[in-house]
C-alpha cells in the first residue's frame, strides 16, 4: 500500500511538471513566433534595468533586476526581456503543487498547480514581463515557507519567509497584504494565534521590512515618489463612492480567474458542509480556514479601492494565488466523488480557462475563424501592434546623425523608440511643459537637466508652435505613419530641436 500511495503522489507530480514544462515551452513559442513585441510598459522597465538601483518612479525594483538578469545572459531580443514573467509563473504552479500537497495531498496539489498555470490572468500576463510575476511567485513562495516554519519552527524556515517576503516587498508594494492572512487567521482559529505568539513570526516580518529598507531610503531621497504615484493613480480626491465601479471590478474577476472556477469556488465556500465535509479532521479543516484568510483580504482591500477610486482588474492579483489553492482542494475532492457531474463542473472550469488561452494567444486566427474583423475596438494587441515598424522609419535620421539625444513629451514614445532604434538609447529626454513628474524619465532624464544642446524630439501631439516655446530652433524633419487597422493609423512627427529655453520651464 504505501509504495501504491508513493507512487500516486509521483505520478501526480509527474503529470504537472509535464503539464507546467508543455504550457512554458508553448508560450515561449506564441512570444517569439506571433510575435508578440513589447508594450511599452516593458520597454520603460528594460530602461530601468539599464541602470540598476534601488526604486524607480512608480515600483519597487525587482521587475528591472529581472530584466537585467535575463537580457545579460540571453540578449536584448523581446523574449529574452520577457523571459522572466513565463519562468515565474510556471514555477509559482509547481509551489502551488508544493503547499497543497503539505497541506492535504498530492491530488490537491496537482488541481492547484493547473488552475493557476492556466488561470486567464497568468496566460495574459506570461507574455509581458510585469510586477505580478514576481509578486506571486514570492506570495506563493513566502506562503509556502510560513507553513513550513509554522510546522517545524525550525529557524532556516523562519529565516527563509523574511527574505522571501523581503523579495515579495521589492517586487510589488501591495505585498504588504501578506502579513493580513495570518493576522485574520489568528481571530478564527486557535492556531492561528499560537502563529502570532511565536517570537520567530515576528522576526520574520522584521527580516522582510529590513529587506525594503534601501528602496525606502531611495524613495526619501527622491521625496517618496513612488509613493506619491500610487497615491495619485488611485485619485481618490477625483472620485467619489461608487458601488456600480466596484461591482463592475468583482464582475471583471470572473476573467482573471475563470468564469466557472471562480464560480465553483464562491459555491464551495457558501455551500452548507456535508456530512463527509463535517468529518474532516481539525487540520484539514484549519487549512481551508487559512486559504480563505489567503484569498480574500487581498480581493476586500482591492474591491474597497474601487468602491472609493478606482481600481484595475489585476490589482488584486495576488489574492488568486490563495484562490488557486483553493480550487485544487475543492476540484480535487470533486474529481475524487466519482460523481460524473462533479467531474464535468470540473473539467468545464479546465475546458473554458484553456479557451480563453488559446483564443488570446490565437487572436487572429480565432476572430478570422468566427468572421470578425480586427478592430481597435476588439483587439487586446491593440496597443502593441506596429510600434517596430513605424519606429524603424525615422531609424535611418538617427544612424546618419548619431550625434542626436533623443527627447520627446511621451514616455511610451521615449520607450519605444529608445527600445526599436538600432542606436538604442534608455536615457531618453522628457519635456512635457508641466511642473509635475510623470514617469521615470522625467524624473532622472529631465531635459532641463542635460548637457545636450540640440535633440532628435519624436511627438504624437505637439505642434512645431508649442516646441518653440520651449526650443529657440525648431525644425520638421520628417512625419510618418502607419496603419493599423482600416480606420486607425498611428503617426509620429521627427522634430529638430535646439537651443532650451531654461526660463519656459520655470
Amino acid at each position: 500500500m504505501q509504495i501504491n500511495a508513493h507512487s500516486n503522489k509521483r505520478s501526480a507530480w509527474q503529470w504537472l511538471l509535464l503539464i507546467v514544462s508543455c504550457v512554458f515551452a508553448y508560450r515561449i513559442a506564441v512570444t517569439i513566433n506571433t510575435p508578440i513585441t513589447l508594450f511599452y510598459d516593458e520597454a520603460y522597465y528594460l530602461s530601468w534595468a539599464q541602470n540598476l538601483d534601488w526604486g524607480y518612479y512608480s515600483k519597487p525594483p525587482m521587475v528591472a533586476w529581472l530584466i537585467a538578469t535575463t537580457t545579460a545572459i540571453f540578449g536584448m531580443a523581446e523574449w529574452a526581456v520577457k523571459l522572466s514573467a513565463p519562468v515565474l509563473y510556471a514555477a509559482t504552479a509547481l509551489l502551488c503543487f508544493a503547499i497543497n500537497k503539505h497541506l492535504f495531498n498530492d491530488k490537491a496539489g496537482f488541481w492547484a498547480g493547473l488552475m493557476f498555470m492556466i488561470m486567464p490572468l497568468v496566460s495574459l500576463n506570461s507574455l509581458f514581463v510585469t510586477t505580478d510575476a514576481p509578486q506571486l511567485f514570492f506570495w506563493a513562495a513566502a506562503f509556502y515557507a510560513f507553513l513550513r516554519a509554522q510546522s517545524s519552527n525550525a529557524w532556516q524556515y523562519w529565516l527563509l519567509a523574511g527574505v522571501l517576503g523581503g523579495c515579495g516587498l521589492l517586487s510589488k508594494y501591495t505585498f504588504i497584504l501578506l502579513p493580513v492572512t495570518f493576522l485574520l487567521y489568528a481571530i478564527i482559529s486557535q492556531s492561528g494565534r499560537a502563529i502570532l505568539t511565536n517570537s520567530r513570526f515576528w522576526l520574520a516580518c522584521a527580516l522582510a521590512i529590513s529587506i525594503l529598507v534601501p528602496n525606502l531610503i531611495w524613495n526619501y531621497h527622491h521625496d517618496f515618489i513612488s509613493f506619491q504615484h500610487t497615491s495619485e493613480i488611485s485619485k481618490h480626491a477625483e472620485n467619489t463612492l461608487s458601488f456600480a465601479r466596484m461591482f463592475e471590478f468583482l464582475a471583471l474577476q470572473l476573467i482573471v480567474f475563470g468564469p466557472i472556477a471562480l464560480i465553483i469556488l464562491i459555491v464551495c465556500g457558501l455551500k452548507k458542509k456535508s456530512s463527509q465535509e463535517a468529518e474532516q479532521n481539525q487540520q484539514t479543516k484549519d487549512s481551508v480556514k487559512l486559504l480563505w484568510c489567503l484569498f480574500l483580504p487581498t480581493l476586500l482591500v482591492i474591491s474597497l479601492q474601487a468602491l472609493t477610486a478606482r481600481a484595475n482588474m489585476n490589482w488584486a492579483a495576488a489574492a488568486f494565488v490563495g484562490a488557486s489553492l483553493l480550487a485544487g482542494f475543492y476540484f480535487a475532492q470533486m474529481w475524487q466523488s466519482n460523481k460524473r457531474i462533479k467531474q464535468l463542473v470540473v473539467a468545464s472550469a479546465v475546458a473554458i480557462n484553456l479557451f480563453l488561452m488559446l483564443a488570446f494567444y490565437h487572436f487572429n486566427g480565432f476572430t478570422q475563424l468566427i468572421g470578425v474583423e480586427r478592430t481597435q475596438h476588439n483587439d487586446p494587441y491593440k496597443r502593441i501592434l506596429k510600434w517596430p515598424e513605424l519606429v524603424s522609419q525615422f531609424d535611418a535620421d538617427f544612424q546618419q546623425n548619431p550625434q542626436m539625444k533623443l527627447a520627446s513629451d511621451s514616455r511610451k514614445l521615449l520607450a519605444y523608440f529608445g527600445y526599436y532604434l538600432t542606436n538604442q538609447d534608455f536615457q531618453g529626454a522628457h519635456l512635457d511643459g508641466s511642473e509635475h513628474i510623470g514617469d521615470h524619465y522625467e524624473l532622472k532624464y529631465a531635459i532641463a537637466k542635460q548637457p545636450a544642446n540640440e535633440y532628435f524630439f519624436v511627438t504624437q501631439d505637439w505642434t512645431k508652435h508649442e516646441l518653440q516655446t520651449h526650443f529657440q530652433s525648431v525644425k520638421l524633419i520628417k512625419q510618418q505613419k502607419v496603419k493599423v487597422y482600416k480606420n486607425f493609423d498611428r503617426e509620429v512627427r521627427l522634430y529638430q530641436v535646439g537651443g532650451f529655453k531654461q526660463e519656459s520651464n520655470e
